[in-house]
């Protein structure tokens, strides 16, 4: 959810549909959100957002990726179950490129993001969430986390699942990333105190959790 919420955000922003569709397959996704979202259902996508709002009351932040959401809802384009969603489909459901009306109802605007930014939005979106879910006690091994991840949706599998690729950037940049992505774009990109504190002892994920006696220390 964090992943197609992030990319339909950005659609709402007037960032380019293709860009954000094809910036996720360029990091190996096998789809776009774009894509995946229409591939879901928009109304699945709905009955989650109207779901999640109920039970989140005033802490619910998608209203950015809902409004391009309702829109499409109310517009009767429920994805490829119906051959229309962000994506305009042929008689046989071959996608044949973005609807013309998201455009014209969330135009593009003149300046675009930089790739990297688009990318890593997508890619924190999903991570953060991960770092989340180990603080809270719901992730109980992270290699369950990651491989759950790429077999799950098909997290951009060259990188070993959202930790894995945590510890590629390194815990101190992934933290000052998530302070240059929270400034831009929201508190959704907040550090959690576990990246922080090890970003402060510059500490891995597999070098602190990557064993069943390290995790449990």
């Amino acid at each position: 959810i964090p992943y197609i919420n992030e990319g339909v955000r950005m659609v709402g922003e007037g960032v380019e549909p293709a860009l954000v569709d094809n910036a996720a397959r360029q990091l190996g996704f096998p789809v776009g959100p774009l894509q995946l979202n229409d591939e879901t259902s928009i109304d699945l996508g709905v009955k989650i957002a109207k779901a999640t709002k109920e039970a989140l009351g005033n802490a619910y932040d998608a209203g950015a990726a809902d409004d391009v959401l309702f829109y499409l809802f109310d517009q009767g384009r429920m994805g490829r179950k119906a051959n229309a969603g962000y994506y305009e489909y042929d008689e046989k459901g071959k996608r044949v490129g973005i609807w013309g009306g998201l455009r014209d109802k969330f135009p593009v605007s003149d300046k675009q993001p930089s790739l990297i930014d688009v990318q890593h939005r997508l890619m924190f979106s999903q991570c953060l969430e991960a770092v989340r879910a180990l603080e809270e006690g719901v992730l109980m091994d992270i290699r369950e986390g990651d491989v759950g991840a790429i077999l799950g949706w098909g997290f951009a599998p060259w990188s070993g699942g959202p930790l894995s690729w945590l510890d590629m950037l390194g815990s101190a940049y992934a933290a000052e990333r998530c302070d240059e992505l929270e400034e831009m774009f929201g508190q959704r990109f907040k550090c959690p105190d576990l990246l922080r504190e090890m970003a402060a002892k510059n500490q891995s994920f597999y070098g602190r959790f990557g064993n069943e006696k390290a995790a449990a220390a």
